[in-house]
């Protein structure tokens, strides 16, 4: 059974195939496709797929093309025969350095160089699955943005903090190396998620208290430092909902002389943390409420079934700012 991370990447295969096919085909325009090892890769995992299922996230992509035809003409809006479309999957390493687009358009005899970008979704709306543990520095990993500036580094007092939780769970796995986190019981709760998150939830707190722009790293950190449109594929809803990330006004442009039909608003990063506390009645969720309409969900998870000296986020995006372009397409 494909795995979430090979959907994903036969998801991005329909996107990339799907428009290639149809703007070659049904519009007569200029498209290249480049089968790279990238691409390559996501034609495996979607090969891999039953027919039934290829179908499936064939029709999700082509259900998004009217849409994006009508707020992005850059996709149609081919000035000469040398004016080629290319289509092209991003490598997995662009997304360590804040990029998280997985398919990109790119028109390059255009001037300026015209160029979007999709993340695929599919059956999840997951920002990030970071991972927090004794030797990683969340503060560095998530909001220096490579600088070397250690103002945005954890504080020792946090790893103090977290350093009995991982000393305990490491000899747990001392002991019986074949132990489960189903094992633990209420001890999961109690004596790992918990005191986890108490000490994240601080530690975050004092960065924003020390460093001003920590909102505005932590979005860049979660949706990227590049403008782009979210795919989401939704089976249990029969939907697939576009999004329009507009950051910095770079999206819904006027190309070769072709104006959008529609407008997708610019969007503004938050600039303060309005509140951070755990979610109602949960001992490992997480929530944060910024300005701008932004709300984020931290659950923390066991990733495995067997113990191991790190833990992950599952990291969503509850809450967009209101003037976020959202479409809701029926998948029938």
């Amino acid at each position: 059974m494909p795995t979430q991370v090979e959907n994903g990447k036969a998801f991005e295969y329909a996107i990339a195939t799907s428009y290639y096919q149809y703007l070659k085909d049904e519009l007569h325009l200029s498209v290249e496709l480049v089968r790279d090892s990238a691409f390559e890769y996501t034609e495996r995992c979607y090969n891999s797929l039953t027919e039934h299922a290829q179908q499936g996230f064939r029709q999700a992509a082509l259900k998004t093309i009217e849409t994006m035809l009508v707020i992005e003409p850059g996709l149609a809006a081919e000035k000469n025969a040398s004016d080629t479309l290319k289509i092209h999957i991003a490598p997995d390493v662009e997304g360590q350095f804040g990029d998280v687009r997985d398919v990109i358009f790119q028109r390059l005899a255009t001037r300026p160089i015209w160029e979007i970008g999709f993340s695929a979704k599919n059956n999840h709306d997951a920002v990030k699955h970071s991972r927090l543990s004794l030797s990683i520095d969340f503060g560095k990993e998530w909001l220096a943005n490579g600088e070397k500036d250690t103002i945005y580094h954890c504080s020792p007092a946090y790893f103090d903090e977290i350093k009995p939780i991982f000393s305990w769970i490491r000899q747990l796995r001392s002991d019986n190396p074949e132990m489960k986190w189903s094992d633990l019981g209420d001890a999961k709760s109690e004596k790992v998620y918990k005191p986890l998150l108490d000490a994240f939830l601080a530690e975050m707190l004092r960065l924003n208290e020390s460093c001003p722009d920590v909102p505005k790293r932590l979005l860049n950190y979660l949706i990227g430092k590049m403008p782009f449109y979210k795919i989401i594929k939704d089976d249990r809803n029969n939907l697939v909902i576009v999004k329009a990330f507009n950051l910095g006004g770079k999206l819904n442009r006027t190309v070769n002389g072709m104006r959008p039909k529609a407008r997708t608003e610019h969007i503004r990063f938050p600039k303060r943390i309005i509140e951070f506390a755990y979610k109602e009645n949960s001992d490992n969720t997480l929530l944060m409420v910024l300005d701008e309409g932004w709300q984020i969900s931290f659950r923390i998870h066991s990733a495995s079934t067997f113990l191991e000296n790190s833990l992950k986020f599952d990291i969503q995006l509850i809450g967009n700012p209101p003037v976020l372009f959202t479409q809701h397409l029926f998948n029938l």
